[in-house]
């Protein structure tokens, strides 16, 4: 009884997990669509194995172990969620179809011929087993490599900040947890004398996987920025000496008087939108790289975010306090600020620090470090020290 309502308990908390960061996907870095199909296979794992314990959908019950072979997909999907985190990506993309070929083909190996043939030999089995093993051992292997060339062994500035250490922590977590339970279903398959029991013996110590998953969800509900997204520019708010808060300068509230008919009717379509467009510009500012190009323009960040350009140009005209321009000059200040304290200047000049940022010279850089912070580059350097 008690294990049914572990089993149950697990399912309910995945999809509410799942609800919760499926509202903020699209400004949500840490989650993307294989971490969402991990999520949703393991928690519809649960919730159908608890209620066939408690006699409910049990006209489901045949199709439960085929649908548990299907499991095989969080392998691939697992290292597939760390290589788009890394790149940002967050939709399925065709290109990562590949990677399902070999999981694909076990299904249906399975279901085909070993699911209604009842005299294979054991052999067969452990082959079958030894081969889903090795399979698995390999994508933990480029999961690996591909996490510690791009997150755990990364040592610029930037990877100190809370949400590089977040998004390690994360990783190292969910490696470890899915590590975990990938040996615990192998042990178990490879401790029974009949092999050709396989996944119906694994569910013996389903217990055990579903404490593990449980631990994640909260891991997860607990933690904002996993479950919501990092707080938009926190990162930049560490810099703790210059009060620099991007997010003030916005206006959610519509607050000022359109003077032509065009405004007017932008509004009626651009006000439910207006919370998701704020988002997703400062989203894509705090990865600043768009930002370096010196001749980046609104048309430019239009055509990056699939936002029209009339509804940019009226979100900075009646929601923002702050021109596109000087919003600009914002984040190319910001970067630099971050890379002053990574000790950037200690190997490059204050001309290259400027170009870096985006600025086409040292002149313009300078005025606009000046107005921002209040202090000249010079100035913010020699508090950085005396810090």
């Amino acid at each position: 009884m008690i294990i049914n309502l572990l089993f149950i308990i697990t399912g309910f908390l995945g999809f509410l997990t799942l609800i919760i960061i499926l509202a903020s996907f699209r400004r949500n870095k840490t989650i993307n669509f294989y971490l969402i199909l991990i999520f949703t296979l393991i928690s519809i794992r649960f919730l159908l194995s608890g209620f066939f314990s408690f006699g409910y959908l049990v006209y489901l019950k045949e199709h439960y172990i085929n649908y548990c072979k299907f499991l095989i997909l969080i392998i691939p999907s697992l290292y597939l969620y760390f290589k788009n985190l890394i790149a940002d990506q967050k939709l399925f993309m065709k290109a990562d179809l590949v990677h399902y070929i070999f999981p694909l083909a076990f299904l249906a190996i399975n279901l085909s011929v070993v699911s209604t043939n009842y005299f294979l030999p054991p052999s067969f089995y452990f082959s079958f087993f030894l081969v889903l093993i090795l399979y698995t051992i390999t994508y933990f292997f480029l999961a690996y490599q591909i996490l510690n060339k791009n997150v755990w062994a990364k040592k610029n500035g930037e990877s100190n900040s809370k949400h590089s250490i977040l998004i390690k922590k994360w990783n190292l977590f969910l490696f470890i947890i899915v590590l975990i339970i990938s040996l615990k279903l192998f042990a178990t398959l490879f401790l029974v004398n009949d092999y050709r029991s396989g996944f119906v013996v694994a569910d013996r110590f389903q217990w055990i996987g579903a404490i593990i998953w449980i631990i994640t969800f909260f891991r997860v509900l607990i933690s904002p920025e996993l479950l919501y997204g990092y707080p938009i520019f926190d990162i930049m708010k560490e810099t703790k000496k210059v009060n620099l808060l991007l997010d003030t300068d916005w206006i959610v509230e519509f607050n000022k008087e359109q003077k032509k008919d065009q405004d007017s009717k932008l509004q009626e379509k651009i006000d439910k939108y207006i919370i998701r467009y704020i988002n997703e510009i400062e989203e894509i500012s705090r990865k600043f790289e768009l930002f370096q190009d010196s001749k980046f323009s609104i048309v430019d960040l239009a055509i990056k975010l699939n936002i029209p350009n009339s509804h940019l140009n009226y979100l900075f005209k009646y929601h923002s306090k702050i021109s596109f321009l000087d919003y600009k000059k914002k984040i190319r200040i910001y970067r630099s600020i971050l890379l002053i304290e990574s000790n950037y200047l200690k190997t490059n000049t204050m001309d290259s620090l400027a170009k870096e940022v985006g600025f086409a010279s040292y002149n313009p850089f300078f005025t606009s470090f000046k107005n921002i912070t209040g202090i000249s580059p010079q100035k913010y350097i020699l508090q950085e020290n005396d810090f």
